[in-house]
């Protein structure tokens, strides 16, 4: 007995210190959890400044704009704190950290929609200035495109968890897009007290709800890495060169969105060397519709023979200026009507006309005639008693089948043309 007694009494300290040792180890753990979420949480806001950084880099020319006229325009000076609301929004939900979001974990959907929303963003940036003309500068439609950008930008370097947990100040980026104030005709007190009340009551609220449970899997880090960052820094770079037209469309732009080339502005005297005279179309030309709602010049020199041409007699150069009062009479292209009458597109490409203008260049082959019509034409937004309003300007002109492909002499003629209208309309503004 003695002896057991001896051996529990001698054994009881030994266990006493194997224990003692093990809880250095949950210290350890506990430290290295608390490093790792540490610079996982460092990690996920880099990401969020990297997706910052790169959305005001690719929309720089349209965020600069939006300041512009402050204090001048109240109205476009509260769109102009929009961006930064959005950033204090972003800022107080990273402060914040993770909060309950949607039991999201696959990078496929990441990349998925990532690559929707910025390509879908970046590829209208580019394609839509040269559909549109300068319409596109005129609706402003590069600032609703800004939100898709770093929704898509967002999700490739967050993931599509984080996209849901900034889903406000995304979504807030939508009231910088002036036109549905301009077309609703909102006064400029009420839509700056209606953005500043709107921004103030969201910083108080908090943002994210408890109606979904967290689900984050420890040591994992949500989001992308380098080829996400490559992505996102390509799409900047291209989305930047593509927004800096707006630089160059901003003389033909109010500071609020809307055109300021007068209606009232004719075509110059004289162009590149020629001079104006009203006329009517020839007979090999076709027709652009009804003589009401255009005004039709010829641009010939003294001289038998025009640059380029070699064809004595040659008939000139003919402009059509169409301003109808009901824009629907310009839904059809001169294309589409060019084809109803029988001519043939044999070629088509764009070509910028400076000043922001994007212009159509075709070429066609006349019916029954050895000669091709050269075409020059685009849309531009100008400023009348009733409003704005669309008018197309076409360029056009007859020369023979095998100097059809030599359209840069045209081409010099309406950007000369675009160019003495633009400055007759600043002349006069």
């Amino acid at each position: 007995m003695k002896e057991a007694g001896l051996i529990s009494a001698r054994a009881a300290p030994a266990e006493v210190e194997a224990t003692v040792p093990l809880s250095r180890p949950l210290e350890e753990v506990a430290r290295s959890r608390a490093q790792e979420d540490r610079g996982r949480r460092l990690f996920s806001l880099g990401q969020v400044g990297v997706t910052l950084g790169a959305t005001a880099i690719a929309f720089k020319a349209s965020l600069l704009s939006l300041a512009s006229g402050f204090p001048g325009h109240l109205a476009l000076g509260a769109l102009a704190l929009v961006p930064l609301f959005a950033l204090l929004l972003a800022v107080e939900i990273a402060v914040r950290g993770k909060r309950p979001e949607p039991n999201i974990h696959d990078r496929y959907l990441d990349y998925i929609l990532g690559l929707a929303l910025l390509g879908g963003a970046t590829a209208a940036m580019w394609l839509l200035p040269g559909t549109m003309s300068i319409f596109f500068w005129s609706w402003r439609l590069d600032l609703v495109w800004l939100p898709f950008f770093a929704a898509g930008a967002l999700t490739l370097l967050c993931g599509t968890r984080a996209l849901w947990r900034y889903r406000v100040p995304v979504i807030f980026l939508f009231l910088a897009w002036p036109l549905p104030y301009v077309a609703a005709r909102i006064p400029a007190a009420t839509a700056a007290v209606a953005i500043l009340g709107l921004g103030f009551i969201l910083l108080a609220l908090p943002i994210s709800l408890p109606l979904l449970r967290e689900t984050v899997s420890v040591g994992a880090r949500p989001g992308g890495g380098l080829v996400a960052g490559a992505l996102v820094c390509a799409a900047a770079i291209l989305t930047t060169v593509a927004d800096r037209q707006l630089e160059a469309a901003a003389p033909l732009l109010e500071p609020d969105g809307q055109s300021r080339l007068a209606a009232a502005a004719t075509p110059a005297t004289s162009v590149d060397g020629l001079l104006r005279s009203v006329s009517t179309n020839s007979p090999n030309l076709p027709s652009w519709g009804s003589s009401a709602d255009r005004q039709t010049y010829r641009y010939a020199s003294s001289e038998a023979t025009l640059p380029g041409t070699g064809t004595a007699g040659d008939a000139g150069i003919v402009v059509d200026v169409m301003a109808p009062t009901d824009g629907r009479v310009l839904a059809l292209s001169p294309l589409t009507l060019a084809t109803l009458q029988g001519y043939r597109l044999e070629a088509s490409r764009m070509a910028d006309l400076g000043g922001g203008v994007a212009a159509h260049v075709d070429r066609y082959r006349v019916p029954g005639e050895s000669v091709s019509l050269l075409l020059v034409w685009w849309d531009w937004p100008v400023r009348s008693a009733a409003g704005s309003r669309a008018e197309r300007i076409i360029v056009e002109r007859l020369v023979p089948t095998d100097s059809a492909t030599r359209d840069g002499d045209l081409l010099r003629f309406a950007r000369g043309l675009a160019g003495s209208m633009m400055a007759q309309a600043s002349a006069g503004s």
